[in-house]
């Protein structure tokens, strides 16, 4: 289902492409087109609003192109899947769908407000 993506000692799980439908991928896009369009629009820092936004969320994805179409990774809300998976019961999730413009900024997003911040001390 996965594929982790290291950086250094960070982390972020890449999704095989053939993970879902390409309709259901086209409807998680536009959702993140939408987003980007709020965050454009607010007139806020985009990285403040971000942050807020990544804050407020249990679930982060992050979407970019590659050289054979779209890939998507999880920058936040492994744990919590992981406890679902797990049966842990969860009654509703705030889902948060990012637009990227290359892997390297869904990885730098998930380092700086999803799964891969550094741990407080």
């Amino acid at each position: 289902m996965v594929t982790p993506s290291k950086v250094g000692e960070y982390t972020m799980r890449i999704f095989k492409k053939n993970a879902i439908s390409a309709d259901k991928l086209r409807a998680e896009l536009e959702e993140a087109r939408r987003f980007q369009e709020q965050c454009l629009a607010s007139g806020v820092n985009p990285s403040t609003w971000m942050e807020t936004a990544f804050e407020g969320a249990d679930f982060a994805f992050g979407y970019w192109p590659d050289d054979t179409g779209i890939e998507r990774a999880i920058l936040k809300g492994d744990n919590l899947l992981k406890e679902i998976v797990e049966g842990k019961e969860v009654v509703q999730f705030r889902v948060l769908r990012v637009l990227c413009r290359e892997q390297a900024e869904a990885e730098a997003m998930s380092q700086l407000w999803g799964d891969d911040r550094p741990k407080a001390a």
